[in-house]
């Protein structure tokens, strides 16, 4: 549902999908949040919400989800405090498909998007002879979450890096190891 095709969404509501889509790392939280100010809080206005106002809700959570798990499949964002590597976009996906599957909602469409964005992480990945020279990797999942990540998104894990055996038995760097790593590197 697009704010486009909605004409009759309350400008409340729309507020708090602007809300639960920057919320942060926890947008299904955010959206009981909203829920509960709209209709229930002493301090909220007090809606009946309409159904379409609910799934308009709904998709905000699925914004936010997607928004945080791009910008942890984002290589620029390495030497950023906001990064939290390829091992929190494995579990933000994992919720994301659990919200999706438990609201009846659709996400195949934001896949390839999530797709893409993996595949420029995983090129840079390689590309970065400093990284296998040291023997460690910012793909900071485990060989069986890549593999699930990578079918989940419909990409073949072994296509997307070679010698993938070779490549898992380098050190994973945590999210905070990688920040430092890069940020020390664009020091020099």
């Amino acid at each position: 549902m697009d704010r486009d095709d909605i004409k009759h969404i309350r400008p409340e509501v729309e507020e708090e999908r602007d809300i639960i889509a920057h919320a942060g790392e926890l947008p299904e939280v955010a959206f009981y949040e909203s829920l509960f100010f709209l209709t229930t809080s002493p301090t909220g206005p007090g809606l009946k919400l309409w159904p379409e106002e609910v799934v308009f809700l709904k998709e905000g959570v699925i914004e936010g989800y997607k928004r945080i798990i791009l910008r942890d499949l984002n290589p620029q964002n390495r030497t950023k405090e906001i990064f939290r590597g390829i091992e929190r976009a494995v579990v933000n996906l994992k919720r994301l498909k659990k919200f999706a599957q438990k609201e009846g909602l659709e996400i195949s469409h934001l896949l390839s998007e999530i797709a893409n964005a993996l595949r420029q992480y995983v090129q840079t990945e390689i590309n970065d002879q400093e990284l296998a020279a040291n023997g460690i990797r910012t793909i900071n999942c485990d060989q069986q979450e890549w593999d699930w990540f990578c079918q989940e998104l419909g990409l073949k894990p072994a296509h997307l890096i070679p010698d993938i055996e070779a490549f898992f038995k380098r050190r994973p760097l945590s999210f905070k190891e990688t920040i430092n790593f890069f940020k020390h590197r664009q020091k020099e």
